[in-house]
């Protein structure tokens, strides 16, 4: 790539990259880990080795269980606290931000598929691995509730370029490995007072799952109210088997994105040897015309020359580039 790279993105990416030298306990970045997954360490690092790139924050696809915030309550009375309550209705509840910060909280996160296996953490009913006390299946009416939601979420990546002609090989090798809601994350990106740095979502919406498995009632159990489920043990089977049949389409994806990002950044990797066929054409060349003049200097006939030169030129334009 010619393009030439700003002083200040180098300055941008330098930072970065001595944040993801530290060990993995002290390292922060902007995903909702903190860290960077371990199934995708050679990928951040193969993309962080490209001029022009660096990646800002990931997530190599999850699992999770999640728990709705406390709705918000307002500080008005009488019959105007009523009807705000009535007309907020369900767009009231507080969700929490990506990675969990503020209301709500986490009941289960894996990075990895499902497996059981001997480990008695891994082979406890689902229900009781969630968190959820059972139910059946019957949420209380006319109440607020906080809702308990299954989520299957595929890899997201966040990459920052040094200019919009950096971008544009991260959008085509996205857009063909499957990721095809990726795009620029916002073109205020491109209007920073230090310089631009256009940062690349990579992403798909269409990998996604989601289900309402549970609520949790506030009026019930006291300070530590008691999350029931709406479904069953045979339910979270079903779903676990999806998103594990996701994470292997996931990773499909993924390992694609990383063959035609590398590809369209660096060419085609040249095996040990290889040499440009105009190069070695010129060094054939030159290396003929040598023994030529080294031939004649021996005064050997110059018919046999002439016949050791025609052999090499054969051999030449019989081998492979």
């Amino acid at each position: 790539m010619n393009t030439s790279i700003p002083a200040i993105f180098e300055s941008r990416k330098n930072k970065i990259l001595s944040e993801l030298s530290v060990p993995d306990e002290e390292y922060t970045d902007l995903s909702p880990k903190g860290s960077v997954d371990e199934g995708i360490r050679d990928l951040i690092r193969d993309i962080n080795t490209l001029p022009g790139l660096v990646t800002t924050s990931s997530c190599a696809g999850r699992i999770s269980v999640f728990l709705e915030g406390r709705k918000k309550t307002t500080a008005t009375t009488g019959d105007e606290s009523q009807d705000q309550e009535s007309a907020s209705g369900a767009a009231s509840r507080q969700f929490a931000p990506s990675g969990g910060k503020g209301t709500g909280r986490w009941l289960y996160v894996s990075h990895d598929p499902f497996v059981s296996s001997n480990d008695t953490s891994v082979s406890l009913p689902l229900h009781e691995k969630f968190g959820l006390s059972p139910g059946d299946g019957k949420p209380p009416v006319g109440k607020a509730l906080r809702l308990v939601r299954f989520h299957f979420e595929p890899l997201i990546l966040h990459i920052m370029a040094a200019t919009l002609q950096h971008a544009q090989p991260v959008l085509s090798a996205a857009s063909t490995s499957g990721f095809r809601e990726s795009g620029l994350q916002s073109l205020r990106c491109l209007e920073g007072e230090d310089g631009p740095s256009p940062i690349v979502a990579v992403r798909s919406s269409g990998l996604s799952l989601e289900s309402v498995i549970g609520y949790c009632d506030d009026e019930e159990g006291g300070e530590e109210p008691i999350v029931r489920s709406l479904v069953s043990e045979e339910y979270l089977q079903m779903l676990i088997a999806m998103s594990n049949e996701r994470f292997e389409v996931n990773a499909e994806r993924r390992e694609r994105f990383r063959a035609g990002l590398l590809d369209a950044v660096r060419g085609k990797v040249k095996p040990e040897g290889w040499e440009d066929p105009v190069v070695r054409r010129e060094r054939k060349k030159a290396e003929g015309l040598a023994k030529k003049r080294a031939m004649e200097e021996r005064k050997e006939p110059a018919g046999q020359v002439q016949s050791q030169d025609e052999d090499m030129e054969i051999g030449d334009f019989g081998e492979v580039s």
